[in-house]
Protein backbone atom coordinates (compact mmCIF):
# COMPACT_ATOMS: atom_id res chain seq x y z
CA UNK A 1 0.00 0.00 0.00
CA UNK A 2 1.28 3.73 -0.81
CA UNK A 3 2.05 5.91 1.66
CA UNK A 4 -0.79 8.34 0.09
CA UNK A 5 -3.25 6.06 0.71
CA UNK A 6 -1.98 4.60 4.27
CA UNK A 7 -2.02 8.21 5.29
CA UNK A 8 -5.62 9.19 3.95
CA UNK A 9 -6.82 5.83 5.89
CA UNK A 10 -5.14 7.24 8.89
CA UNK A 11 -6.71 10.44 9.11
CA UNK A 12 -10.49 8.81 8.52
CA UNK A 13 -9.55 6.45 11.44
CA UNK A 14 -8.53 8.83 13.43
CA UNK A 15 -11.82 11.49 12.99
CA UNK A 16 -13.91 11.76 16.14
CA UNK A 17 -16.88 10.77 16.50
CA UNK A 18 -18.37 14.10 17.28
CA UNK A 19 -17.20 15.49 13.87
CA UNK A 20 -18.98 11.91 12.53
CA UNK A 21 -22.10 12.66 14.41
CA UNK A 22 -21.94 16.25 13.04
CA UNK A 23 -21.35 14.92 9.23
CA UNK A 24 -25.21 12.62 9.97
CA UNK A 25 -26.98 15.07 11.14
CA UNK A 26 -26.58 17.37 7.96
CA UNK A 27 -27.03 14.71 5.55
CA UNK A 28 -30.37 14.05 7.22
CA UNK A 29 -31.30 17.44 8.33
CA UNK A 30 -30.68 17.84 3.90
CA UNK A 31 -33.27 15.30 3.50
CA UNK A 32 -35.96 16.05 6.02
CA UNK A 33 -35.55 20.04 4.45
CA UNK A 34 -36.21 18.44 1.04
CA UNK A 35 -38.97 16.48 2.30
CA UNK A 36 -40.69 18.91 3.96
CA UNK A 37 -40.47 21.06 0.21
CA UNK A 38 -41.74 18.68 -1.33
CA UNK A 39 -44.75 18.14 1.26
CA UNK A 40 -45.01 22.12 1.36
CA UNK A 41 -45.52 21.81 -2.47
CA UNK A 42 -48.15 19.06 -2.28
CA UNK A 43 -50.32 21.09 0.70
CA UNK A 44 -50.21 23.89 -1.94
CA UNK A 45 -51.45 22.12 -4.70
CA UNK A 46 -54.15 20.39 -2.70
CA UNK A 47 -54.60 23.24 -0.91
CA UNK A 48 -55.93 25.26 -3.84
CA UNK A 49 -57.83 22.92 -5.34
CA UNK A 50 -60.05 23.61 -1.97
CA UNK A 51 -59.75 27.42 -2.26
CA UNK A 52 -60.72 27.40 -5.58
CA UNK A 53 -63.46 24.86 -5.11
CA UNK A 54 -65.25 27.59 -2.37
CA UNK A 55 -64.27 30.02 -5.04
CA UNK A 56 -66.33 28.58 -7.63
CA UNK A 57 -69.41 27.95 -5.39
CA UNK A 58 -69.46 31.29 -4.33
CA UNK A 59 -69.43 32.21 -7.93
CA UNK A 60 -71.84 30.04 -9.21
CA UNK A 61 -74.39 31.60 -6.09
CA UNK A 62 -73.54 34.83 -7.23
CA UNK A 63 -74.40 34.44 -11.28
CA UNK A 64 -77.76 32.71 -9.50
CA UNK A 65 -78.15 35.41 -7.46
CA UNK A 66 -78.31 37.70 -10.46
CA UNK A 67 -80.25 36.02 -12.48
CA UNK A 68 -83.12 35.40 -9.87
CA UNK A 69 -82.95 39.00 -9.09
CA UNK A 70 -84.52 40.38 -12.53
CA UNK A 71 -87.13 37.46 -12.33
CA UNK A 72 -89.26 39.61 -10.47
CA UNK A 73 -88.06 42.61 -10.89
CA UNK A 74 -90.46 45.33 -9.87
CA UNK A 75 -92.91 42.69 -8.64
CA UNK A 76 -93.96 41.29 -12.29
CA UNK A 77 -94.40 38.14 -10.88
CA UNK A 78 -96.50 39.03 -8.20
CA UNK A 79 -98.83 41.42 -9.63
CA UNK A 80 -99.14 39.39 -12.43
CA UNK A 81 -100.12 36.18 -9.84
CA UNK A 82 -102.86 39.02 -7.81
CA UNK A 83 -104.22 40.18 -11.31
CA UNK A 84 -104.88 36.25 -12.43
CA UNK A 85 -106.46 35.54 -9.36
CA UNK A 86 -108.66 38.75 -9.91
CA UNK A 87 -109.39 37.89 -13.42
CA UNK A 88 -110.53 34.05 -12.06
CA UNK A 89 -112.90 35.88 -9.14
CA UNK A 90 -114.72 38.54 -11.77
CA UNK A 91 -115.29 35.82 -14.25
CA UNK A 92 -116.85 33.37 -11.15
CA UNK A 93 -118.67 36.31 -9.72
CA UNK A 94 -119.90 37.25 -13.46
CA UNK A 95 -121.14 34.05 -13.62
CA UNK A 96 -122.82 34.26 -10.55
CA UNK A 97 -124.70 37.44 -11.64
CA UNK A 98 -125.87 36.33 -14.54
CA UNK A 99 -127.49 33.32 -13.66
CA UNK A 100 -129.42 35.65 -10.77
CA UNK A 101 -130.63 37.70 -13.32
CA UNK A 102 -131.81 35.07 -15.65
CA UNK A 103 -133.81 33.89 -12.70
CA UNK A 104 -135.10 36.87 -11.15
CA UNK A 105 -134.31 40.25 -13.13
CA UNK A 106 -134.35 39.41 -16.89
CA UNK A 107 -134.59 42.97 -17.18
CA UNK A 108 -130.99 43.37 -16.81
CA UNK A 109 -129.70 39.96 -18.27
CA UNK A 110 -128.67 41.34 -21.20
CA UNK A 111 -126.46 43.41 -19.42
CA UNK A 112 -124.79 40.81 -17.02
CA UNK A 113 -124.47 39.13 -19.98
CA UNK A 114 -121.93 41.89 -21.27
CA UNK A 115 -119.86 41.87 -18.63
CA UNK A 116 -119.21 38.22 -18.24
CA UNK A 117 -118.31 38.47 -21.86
CA UNK A 118 -115.78 40.94 -21.15
CA UNK A 119 -114.68 39.51 -17.99
CA UNK A 120 -113.80 36.15 -20.58
CA UNK A 121 -112.30 38.55 -22.97
CA UNK A 122 -110.12 40.32 -19.91
CA UNK A 123 -109.32 36.67 -18.60
CA UNK A 124 -108.43 35.44 -22.24
CA UNK A 125 -105.45 38.84 -22.98
CA UNK A 126 -104.18 39.04 -19.36
CA UNK A 127 -102.91 34.71 -20.08
CA UNK A 128 -101.67 36.19 -23.27
CA UNK A 129 -99.61 38.44 -20.94
CA UNK A 130 -98.63 36.59 -18.64
CA UNK A 131 -97.38 34.27 -22.12
CA UNK A 132 -95.75 37.04 -22.80
CA UNK A 133 -93.90 37.70 -19.37
CA UNK A 134 -92.64 34.35 -19.06
CA UNK A 135 -90.60 34.74 -22.54
CA UNK A 136 -89.62 38.31 -21.05
CA UNK A 137 -88.67 37.30 -17.72
CA UNK A 138 -86.67 34.44 -18.96
CA UNK A 139 -84.50 36.02 -21.50
CA UNK A 140 -83.68 38.74 -18.94
CA UNK A 141 -82.41 36.40 -16.09
CA UNK A 142 -81.09 34.75 -19.05
CA UNK A 143 -78.50 37.87 -19.92
CA UNK A 144 -78.25 38.75 -16.47
CA UNK A 145 -76.88 35.14 -15.81
CA UNK A 146 -74.28 35.49 -18.91
CA UNK A 147 -73.41 39.52 -17.71
CA UNK A 148 -72.77 38.55 -14.32
CA UNK A 149 -70.82 35.33 -15.54
CA UNK A 150 -68.85 36.92 -17.94
CA UNK A 151 -67.77 39.61 -15.39
CA UNK A 152 -66.36 36.80 -12.64
CA UNK A 153 -64.87 34.37 -15.25
CA UNK A 154 -61.82 36.53 -15.72
CA UNK A 155 -60.43 36.87 -12.38
CA UNK A 156 -59.65 32.77 -12.65
CA UNK A 157 -57.43 32.10 -14.94
CA UNK A 158 -53.69 31.59 -13.27
CA UNK A 159 -50.48 29.14 -14.06
CA UNK A 160 -48.06 28.70 -10.97
CA UNK A 161 -45.62 26.12 -10.75
CA UNK A 162 -47.93 23.73 -8.38
CA UNK A 163 -51.21 24.30 -9.56
CA UNK A 164 -52.89 25.49 -13.15
CA UNK A 165 -56.34 27.10 -13.26
CA UNK A 166 -58.16 28.10 -16.29
CA UNK A 167 -61.57 29.86 -17.33
CA UNK A 168 -64.79 29.01 -16.00
CA UNK A 169 -67.29 27.80 -17.97
CA UNK A 170 -71.29 28.16 -18.25
CA UNK A 171 -72.48 24.47 -18.22
CA UNK A 172 -75.76 24.87 -17.57
CA UNK A 173 -78.85 27.73 -16.59
CA UNK A 174 -82.24 26.50 -15.44
CA UNK A 175 -85.35 28.53 -14.52
CA UNK A 176 -87.80 27.08 -11.92
CA UNK A 177 -89.33 27.15 -8.64
CA UNK A 178 -88.48 26.12 -4.80
CA UNK A 179 -90.04 23.13 -3.30
CA UNK A 180 -92.31 23.88 -0.79
CA UNK A 181 -92.92 27.84 -1.93
CA UNK A 182 -96.19 28.32 -3.12
CA UNK A 183 -98.31 31.51 -4.34
CA UNK A 184 -97.83 35.07 -3.05
CA UNK A 185 -102.09 35.37 -3.38
CA UNK A 186 -104.02 35.07 -0.17
CA UNK A 187 -106.76 32.76 0.05
CA UNK A 188 -110.23 34.77 -1.34
CA UNK A 189 -112.23 33.94 1.46
CA UNK A 190 -114.95 36.65 0.31
CA UNK A 191 -116.90 35.22 -2.03
CA UNK A 192 -118.17 32.14 -0.63
CA UNK A 193 -119.11 30.11 -3.34
CA UNK A 194 -115.56 30.47 -5.16
CA UNK A 195 -114.11 29.65 -1.77
CA UNK A 196 -115.79 26.90 -1.21
CA UNK A 197 -115.33 25.26 -4.91
CA UNK A 198 -111.47 26.19 -4.41
CA UNK A 199 -111.08 23.99 -1.43
CA UNK A 200 -112.80 21.37 -2.90
CA UNK A 201 -110.81 21.62 -6.20
CA UNK A 202 -107.41 21.45 -3.62
CA UNK A 203 -106.61 25.20 -4.63
CA UNK A 204 -105.51 25.91 -1.66
CA UNK A 205 -102.76 24.79 1.22
CA UNK A 206 -102.81 26.42 5.12
CA UNK A 207 -104.56 26.52 7.33
CA UNK A 208 -103.70 29.83 9.78
CA UNK A 209 -102.54 32.13 6.63
CA UNK A 210 -103.99 30.34 3.33
CA UNK A 211 -102.66 31.09 -0.05
CA UNK A 212 -103.25 29.75 -3.37
CA UNK A 213 -101.32 26.35 -4.36
CA UNK A 214 -98.69 27.08 -7.45
CA UNK A 215 -98.27 25.73 -11.10
CA UNK A 216 -101.91 23.98 -10.88
CA UNK A 217 -104.42 25.29 -13.67
CA UNK A 218 -107.22 26.91 -11.08
CA UNK A 219 -109.61 25.99 -13.82
CA UNK A 220 -113.53 27.54 -12.86
CA UNK A 221 -116.43 24.72 -14.03
CA UNK A 222 -118.96 24.84 -16.08
CA UNK A 223 -119.30 27.11 -19.01
CA UNK A 224 -116.03 28.91 -17.73
CA UNK A 225 -114.33 26.11 -18.02
CA UNK A 226 -112.30 26.87 -21.60
CA UNK A 227 -110.23 29.81 -19.32
CA UNK A 228 -107.25 29.33 -18.02
CA UNK A 229 -105.81 30.50 -14.53
CA UNK A 230 -102.46 29.67 -14.02
CA UNK A 231 -100.80 30.92 -10.63
CA UNK A 232 -96.98 30.48 -10.04
CA UNK A 233 -94.71 30.29 -6.94
CA UNK A 234 -93.57 33.08 -5.45
CA UNK A 235 -92.50 33.39 -1.70
CA UNK A 236 -95.65 35.65 0.00
CA UNK A 237 -95.19 38.82 2.48
CA UNK A 238 -95.45 37.47 5.77
CA UNK A 239 -95.81 40.12 8.80
CA UNK A 240 -94.78 42.64 6.20
CA UNK A 241 -91.97 41.17 5.42
CA UNK A 242 -91.07 40.50 2.24
CA UNK A 243 -88.55 37.70 1.50
CA UNK A 244 -85.04 38.98 -0.69
CA UNK A 245 -83.17 37.42 -3.65
CA UNK A 246 -81.62 34.69 -1.74
CA UNK A 247 -79.25 31.80 -2.03
CA UNK A 248 -81.29 28.63 -1.31
CA UNK A 249 -79.97 25.10 -1.76
CA UNK A 250 -79.54 23.46 -5.09
CA UNK A 251 -81.63 20.45 -4.37
CA UNK A 252 -84.43 22.68 -3.44
CA UNK A 253 -84.95 23.77 -7.14
CA UNK A 254 -88.06 22.10 -8.95
CA UNK A 255 -88.55 22.25 -12.82
CA UNK A 256 -91.79 23.64 -14.41
CA UNK A 257 -93.55 23.45 -17.29
CA UNK A 258 -92.02 26.08 -20.10
CA UNK A 259 -95.17 27.89 -19.84
CA UNK A 260 -95.00 28.69 -15.96
CA UNK A 261 -94.02 31.54 -14.47
CA UNK A 262 -90.09 31.17 -12.45
CA UNK A 263 -89.16 32.49 -9.54
CA UNK A 264 -85.89 30.20 -9.12
CA UNK A 265 -82.59 30.20 -11.17
CA UNK A 266 -80.50 27.57 -10.98
CA UNK A 267 -76.77 27.31 -12.82
CA UNK A 268 -73.86 25.56 -13.12
CA UNK A 269 -70.09 26.31 -13.80
CA UNK A 270 -66.95 24.25 -14.41
CA UNK A 271 -63.69 24.99 -14.31
CA UNK A 272 -60.33 23.11 -15.85
CA UNK A 273 -57.90 23.09 -12.78
CA UNK A 274 -54.90 20.72 -12.45
CA UNK A 275 -52.11 20.43 -9.60
CA UNK A 276 -48.23 20.54 -10.98
CA UNK A 277 -47.04 18.31 -7.82
CA UNK A 278 -47.25 15.09 -6.28
CA UNK A 279 -49.77 12.59 -7.57
CA UNK A 280 -51.55 14.19 -10.49
CA UNK A 281 -55.16 15.59 -9.78
CA UNK A 282 -56.86 17.44 -13.10
CA UNK A 283 -60.22 17.79 -14.76
CA UNK A 284 -63.20 19.53 -14.70
CA UNK A 285 -64.52 20.82 -10.91
CA UNK A 286 -68.25 21.77 -11.36
CA UNK A 287 -70.27 23.47 -8.67
CA UNK A 288 -74.35 24.30 -8.75
CA UNK A 289 -75.82 27.40 -7.49
CA UNK A 290 -79.16 27.87 -6.91
CA UNK A 291 -81.10 31.32 -5.87
CA UNK A 292 -84.80 32.34 -5.59
CA UNK A 293 -86.31 35.32 -6.94
CA UNK A 294 -87.58 38.74 -4.13
CA UNK A 295 -90.87 37.65 -2.83
CA UNK A 296 -94.19 39.24 -3.51
CA UNK A 297 -95.02 42.49 -2.15
CA UNK A 298 -98.55 43.34 -0.57
CA UNK A 299 -101.07 44.01 -2.56
CA UNK A 300 -102.11 47.42 -2.40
Amino acid sequence: MSRRCRTAISKFVNVSPKRRARGSVLVLGSFLMAFLALALLIGYSYGGLFFEHNRLQASANEVALAGARKLNEFDRLGQMNNMVARSRQLVFEGRRQLEEANDKYPGIAALANELLDEAHESAVLLENQRSLLNVVARSEANIAVQSKFDEVKGSYAMFLPWMKVETPELAGYQCGRCTGVESNVEFMATLSGLASFDKEKGYVVGDLHPYYKSHVNAKLSGPDSDLDFKISSLAATVKNSTPPARIILPGNFHSIASGDLPSVCRVKLWLPVSTGYGPYAGGKMSCVGAAAATGGLPQQ
